[in-house]
């Protein structure tokens, strides 16, 4: 997309803009200009357009004649708002407040959609010709939208699923089950969170990391950092020691993107019947969500957009779920077996766990209308916890342990 007076997004200053109305030509393919009266349905209009197309820039605070008008009803508050709120998708968009002489206007900066058809909250969707925004309503273009959809997810598949585990007779038999996540973001910044993620204080976070389990590993794989926690040998039927196969460890990679995706491995005596499942709450909240925060600290949700969230768990052998509660082992079986006798007492017999028999996830649209549905309030916090969520921590059971009024 092109910049405006040639400068890059971060360096452009209200110079810039000044300068750059002097020479422009009227509104084209790639600008707006918008009064401060511009109503929201209109703005969204011109989004739309842009975000189906090949992006541009909306001026909101600039006339129709080039001349600068300033904003008092617009703020940059409300124009996040609008945008999250009657768009869908959300579109990678930026916004910067530019300041003269107690003037203030805003450029908004659209990029070209990676995920369309965006669509208003009346059902619209809109291109952009020549120097205006139109409703599309040619079939063949509706549907080449739609394949460059299709074609992203494919993308997201790439980088956020892995390739399912190998089982044969030498696979290890006290691994019942494991568990893929994933979750791929976009960004309104990427060069922030690029610089960002190659400024991680990797030996910090190595030093957390052994305070988890003394076994791990920090690798390099290509632009991307993989941390393995736990030992990533097996013994054979002889008590000899030898490597397991890739990928048969608990792990999380990182991409500069501020992407992840990992793995967490259900063990248990291979002779047993209950798994402990407080592994994944072990992983993914105490371990993995600690790792990513320390690398983008809390400058990931300042340029959030939206996350494609994924989580897939295979059974391997049939088990019943059980939860270790409390770190003393006859204590947490104790708690636990007075949990399950109120249970069953509610509910039934808890359900032996196969692979035809829990949920399957796909993918997990997370962005700022996600949070306002479920009443979150969005954070640095709050973000994290929902991309290390997972909805198999209560599995094959209807109320929590952990829940209040377990008690």
């Amino acid at each position: 997309m092109v910049n405006i007076n040639n400068k890059p997004w971060d360096k452009l200053r209200f110079h810039d803009i000044e300068k750059f109305l002097s020479e422009a030509d009227d509104e084209n393919f790639f600008f707006e200009f918008k009064s401060d009266d511009e109503e929201p349905k209109k703005l969204i209009k011109e989004i739309s357009a842009f975000a189906n197309t090949y992006g541009g820039y909306i001026l909101l605070g600039v006339n129709d004649d080039k001349t600068i008008g300033g904003c008092k009803k617009w703020t940059e508050q409300r124009i996040h708002i609008t945008i999250h709120d009657c768009i869908t998708p959300t579109p990678n968009f930026d916004v910067r407040k530019f300041t003269s002489k107690g003037t203030h206007i805003f450029v908004i900066k659209i990029e070209e959609g990676a995920m369309p058809p965006y669509i208003t909250n009346r059902g619209d969707i809109y291109e952009r010709v020549s120097s205006g925004s139109f409703p599309i309503k040619d079939s063949t273009r509706l549907n080449q939208l739609y394949q460059k959809k299709k074609d992203e997810l494919v993308r997201v598949k790439n980088i956020v699923e892995l390739l399912p585990l190998e089982i044969d007779q030498k696979f290890p038999q006290n691994i019942f089950a494991y568990l893929d996540f994933g979750f791929f973001v976009a960004t309104s910044d990427k060069d922030a969170i690029w610089r960002k993620y190659n400024k991680a204080d990797l030996e910090n976070i190595a030093n957390y990391v052994r305070t988890i389990n003394k076994d791990f590993s920090i690798s390099r794989v290509g632009a991307s950092y993989l941390f393995s926690i736990g030992d990533l040998t097996a013994k054979d039927d002889r008590g000899n020691l030898y490597p397991m196969r890739a990928g048969i460890h608990d792990f999380m990679e990182i991409f500069p993107d501020g992407s992840a995706r990992g793995r967490i491995l259900l063990t248990a005596d291979p002779k047993s019947y209950e798994v402990d499942i407080s592994t994944f709450i072990y992983y993914l909240d105490m371990a993995f969500k600690k790792i990513y925060s320390m690398f983008f600290e809390g400058d990931l949700y300042k340029e959030f957009i939206y996350a494609y969230k994924y989580e897939n768990l295979r059974v391997l052998k049939q088990f019943i779920p059980a939860y270790n509660l409390i770190s003393d082992a006859s204590n947490g079986r104790k708690d636990f077996g007075a949990y399950l006798n109120r249970h069953r007492y509610k509910y039934g017999n808890n359900l032996i766990i196969e692979n035809n028999r829990y949920p399957r996830n796909d993918y997990l649209l997370i962005d700022r209308r996600y949070f306002d549905n479920l009443e979150i309030k969005y954070g640095q916090d709050s973000l994290y916890d929902e991309l290390f969520r997972s909805e198999f921590t209560n599995l094959g059971y209807i109320d929590s342990p952990f829940s209040k009024g377990q008690e």
